[in-house]
């Protein structure tokens, strides 16, 4: 009797056992097909999101244009470099050119009554100033002073170039002041930019004439450069100065940046100073440190640092 209860209550024992790994496994089951659901359904969201930012022209995980990393909106904007040469014959016009309201970059001449004063005048407004470098034209008889000139051997070019920087302290650049036949020499342009790469300075060319292999020559040396695109005032009048400005504006939007330049005239001046007034919402004014800053590699300057 005490045999048979014995095994009745193992075979009962038994059976519950059975029974709860059978609940255990059907709870797992159920389980793991919810999870399997939850996956599905989760991953088909993502993807659904995925596919539209993508449409958007975006990739997933990307910042958007306005959003992008170190650039700000005003930085994403087309440029104008606006250059003003001639600076250092008259200290009125400098005073003058106070007044624009808009970023400037001062091309002052050496060796002139005012080249000076005019240059202590940029530095106490925060004006960056350039020496514009008397470079020989076509029209120039051989040979002339004070200018960089055919018939000088490279040392000589380099010495001068040296001399003319040297005599206003703390320009961040050079340009050419007329030179259509000494920017379109390379023994010239060899020698003068090789000085102006030991200066560590900037050099924008001019381009006082479509012959000139300055900028190409500057690039291929990796010194820091641009290129005018437009000289506001070669018609002084201001509709003609409207219109060099409309076609600088248009520049700027293909390439991203147009250098133009100005000179200290009366005219010039007046117009300059209404630039403030009339300014295209897609279209900023830059000076030529910001241009080299902000642009390495660029299709206007090709600068490397």
């Amino acid at each position: 009797m005490n045999g048979t209860s014995k095994a009745k209550r193992g075979k009962t024992q038994f059976l519950w056992v059975v029974t709860f790994l059978m609940l255990a496994a059907g709870i797992l089951l159920v389980g793991a097909a919810s999870l399997r659901s939850y996956r599905e359904a989760t991953l088909q969201t993502e993807g659904a999101q995925s596919v539209q930012l993508q449409v958007g022209g975006v990739k997933n995980g990307e910042p958007l244009p306005e959003e992008t990393p170190g650039k700000t909106s005003e930085e994403l904007k087309r440029a104008i470099v606006l250059i003003v040469d001639d600076v250092g014959f008259s200290l009125s016009s400098a005073k003058e050119l106070l007044e624009v309201k808009v970023p400037l970059t001062w091309s002052i001449i050496p060796y002139q009554s005012h080249s000076l004063s005019s240059l202590k005048l940029a530095k106490e407004h925060g004006i960056p100033a350039m020496l514009h470098l008397p470079m020989e034209a076509e029209v120039d008889r051989p040979g002339l002073k004070y200018q960089v000139n055919l018939e000088m051997d490279s040392e000589s070019l380099r010495r001068f170039v040296k001399s003319a920087a040297g005599s206003l302290p703390g320009v961040i650049g050079v340009n050419n002041h007329r030179g259509s036949r000494a920017t379109s020499t390379p023994r010239v342009m060899e020698a003068v930019l090789s000085e102006i790469q030991e200066l560590g300075l900037i050099f924008v060319d001019s381009r006082t004439s479509g012959k000139s292999v300055a900028f190409r020559m500057a690039r291929e040396m990796k010194i820091p450069t641009l290129q005018n695109e437009v000289f506001l005032d070669h018609e002084a009048s201001p509709e003609s100065m409207r219109k060099a400005l409309e076609r600088a504006f248009s520049i700027a939007r293909k390439k991203g940046t147009a250098v133009v330049i100005a000179h200290a005239r009366p005219e010039t001046l007046k117009f300059l100073k209404t630039l403030s007034q009339s300014r295209p919402e897609d279209i900023q004014w830059i000076t030529v440190p910001e241009a080299v800053r902000r642009s390495p590699g660029s299709t206007q300057g090709g600068m490397k640092q």
